[in-house]
C-alpha cells in the first residue's frame, strides 16, 4: 500500500511538472471520448424513438373494392385480441383526408366517395416494434385485405440505416481509439524523454522496469480518466440542453430521458474507455523508451 501511494505521488508530481503535455493528452482523449459518446447517444436515442413509435402504432388494413367491411372488422377483432378496432368507410376516409388538408381541401373538389378504399384500423398502444410487425402480418389474413400498412416503408429504411450506422460506428470507434492511443503515446513520450536522466539513474541503481514504469502508467490512467470524465460531463450538459428542444419539435421525443440517450452503462463504458486509452498510450510510450536503454 505504501508503494502504491509512492507511485501515485510520483504520477501527480509528474503531472504538475509537465502541465502542457498533460493538457494535450487530456484534450486528445476528451475529443475521442466525446465523439464516440455523441455517436452512441444518437444511435441509442434513435432506437428508443423506434420503441416509442411501437407504443403509438396504428395499423391500417385497406380493403379491395366490394369487400365486406363488417366481416373484415370482425376478423380483425379476433386477430387483434381485444385491441381497439374501427371500420372506416370510403366516405369517412375521404372526409378525414379533407379535414387533414384544412384550407387546401378544395383540391379534392369533385373527387368521388369511392376514391379511397374502405379500411379497418387497429390501435395497439404499448405494443413493441416486433409485435407490431407480427400483428400486421397476421392482419393480412383479414377477408378482402389488399394491403396492410403500419408505416413499414419508412420504418424499414430507418432500421436498415441504424444497422449500417452501428457497423460504421464500430469501425470508426476502433479507428479513432487506435489513432488516439498513438497520438497520446507520442505526446507522453515527450514526458518520458524529459525525465530520461532520472530513469537512467534509477536503472543504474537497480530499479526494475516495473518500478520505473508504474508511475507513468498511473499518469496515463489519470489523464485518461480526466479526459473521459470531462467528455461525460459535456455529454450530460448537451443532453440537458438539447433534449427539451428536440421534444418540442418531435412529439415522440418527449418520452426520451437521460437514461434513454445516455444510459449509465454507456457513461461507465466511456470512462473505462478513456482510462484504457490513457494506459495504452502510456504503455506504448514507455516501452519504446525502455527498449532503447
Amino acid at each position: 500500500m505504501a508503494r502504491l501511494a509512492y507511485f501515485v505521488r510520483r504520477a501527480l508530481d509528474a503531472l504538475r511538472r509537465g502541465p502542457f503535455v498533460a493538457l494535450v493528452a487530456v484534450g486528445t482523449i476528451f475529443v475521442a471520448v466525446l465523439t464516440t459518446g455523441l455517436f452512441a447517444a444518437v444511435l441509442s436515442g434513435a432506437e428508443r424513438l423506434l420503441d416509442a413509435w411501437g407504443g403509438e402504432v396504428h395499423i391500417s388494413v385497406y380493403l379491395r373494392p366490394g369487400a365486406d367491411l363488417a366481416a373484415a372488422r370482425a376478423a380483425a377483432e379476433r386477430i387483434a385480441a381485444g385491441r381497439a378496432v374501427e371500420a372506416v368507410t370510403s366516405r369517412a376516409a375521404l372526409q378525414r383526408l379533407k379535414a387533414s388538408l384544412g384550407d387546401e381541401a378544395g383540391v379534392l373538389e369533385g373527387v368521388g366517395e369511392q376514391a379511397l378504399p374502405a379500411s379497418v384500423e387497429v390501435r395497439a398502444p404499448g405494443i413493441t416494434l416486433e409485435g407490431a410487425r407480427a400483428l400486421a402480418g397476421q392482419l393480412e389474413a383479414v377477408p378482402g385485405a389488399a394491403e396492410v400498412d403500419y408505416g413499414n416503408a419508412w420504418l424499414e429504411r430507418l432500421e436498415t440505416f441504424l444497422r449500417r450506422a452501428r457497423l460504421v460506428g464500430l469501425l470508426l470507434m476502433g479507428t479513432l481509439a487506435l489513432a488516439t492511443a498513438v497520438l497520446v503515446a507520442n505526446t507522453l513520450r515527450l514526458a518520458v524523454y524529459a525525465r530520461r536522466d532520472e530513469i537512467e539513474i534509477m536503472k543504474l541503481v537497480g530499479a526494475t522496469d516495473g518500478f520505473v514504469g508504474v508511475p507513468f502508467l498511473i499518469e496515463g490512467l489519470l489523464q485518461g480518466l480526466l479526459g473521459a470524465g470531462l467528455a461525460v460531463l459535456a455529454l450530460l450538459a448537451a443532453q440537458a440542453a438539447l433534449l427539451p428542444r428536440l421534444a418540442a419539435t418531435v412529439a415522440l421525443a418527449g418520452r426520451l430521458g437521460r437514461a434513454d440517450v445516455l444510459p449509465t452503462p454507456l457513461l461507465l463504458a466511456l470512462l473505462a474507455g478513456g482510462a484504457v486509452l490513457g494506459l495504452l498510450a502510456s504503455s506504448l510510450s514507455l516501452l519504446r523508451f525502455l527498449r532503447r536503454i
